[in-house]
């Protein structure tokens, strides 16, 4: 009986081990797909992005007023496609460890400024207002990779516009001398969320309750790879809600060097 247990136990270790190496080769398959798919879709998407810029700003003769605001919507929905093709492949390269890190001082307060003027279009799309409070002291320069926690802070802006249908969104850089870094807040007036939205929020494809009932946009990659591009930098990230439809506010913290 013993050397029967015996043979059963190491007949179901070799079972889950070839189990386990399927599995690594379907993730390494599958992630190389995500890949090559949104490279092929990116470089059409920007092409199409291109002309109809051209279009809208009169490259090819003036357009009717119909005209134009139907274009404007097919930009916007190019936009969107681009994002979330931006987004697989940053999931594709977070989850292949191939993403690096360059680092370079950087104006943390300048660098928020302008993801705040890119976005701000967006916002006055939906009548909402987007406004960055002035630093009460002099924010000193990190060494960071400007880009990633640029895309960091847009991702969680973006998210605040479509989550918010009323009011808008405040965003605050401040300096925390004694415990020696900076902290980022986007505080939004939007639907906000209940404890258990708060805590799956940062999952990969996340979509909490809010975001199903109200149709609202976007794959849940936004703030995964937020989370992960500030976790690169030893910083933190966090949201906090007192519940449905009391708003939300995001916080991202980043040491000094």
């Amino acid at each position: 009986f013993l050397i029967k247990s015996v043979v059963n136990e190491v007949d179901y270790r070799k079972k889950l081990e070839s189990a386990y190496e399927e599995l690594k080769v379907l993730d390494h398959a599958k992630s190389e797909f995500v890949s090559i798919a949104s490279h092929q879709l990116r470089t059409p998407l920007t092409a199409i992005k291109g002309y109809i810029s051209m279009i809208l700003e009169g490259s090819y003769g003036s357009l009717q007023e119909k005209t134009k605001e139907s274009l404007t919507k097919v930009y916007q929905a190019n936009e969107r496609l681009i994002k979330l093709v931006n987004d697989l492949l940053d999931l594709s390269r977070l989850e292949s460890g191939k993403i690096e890190i360059q680092k370079k001082k950087t104006s943390l307060d300048v660098m928020v400024t302008n993801v705040v003027e890119m976005l701000k279009i967006q916002a006055q799309n939906k009548n909402l207002y987007l406004k960055m409070k002035k630093p009460r002291e002099l924010i000193p320069q990190l060494d960071i990779d400007e880009q990633k926690i640029s895309q960091a802070v847009l991702n969680i802006i973006d998210n605040a516009i479509r989550y918010t249908e009323n009011g808008g969104i405040v965003i605050e850089v401040s300096l925390e001398k004694e415990e020696k870094k900076i902290v980022i807040e986007i505080k939004d007036t939007g639907l906000g969320m209940d404890k258990k939205d708060i805590q799956d929020l940062f999952e990969s494809f996340s979509r909490g309750k809010v975001a199903t009932k109200h149709w609202t946009e976007g794959a849940g990659l936004g703030l995964y790879i937020a989370k992960k591009f500030v976790e690169m930098h030893n910083g933190k990230i966090w949201a906090e809600s007192d519940g449905i439809d009391k708003g939300s506010s995001f916080f991202i913290e980043l040491p000094i060097n």
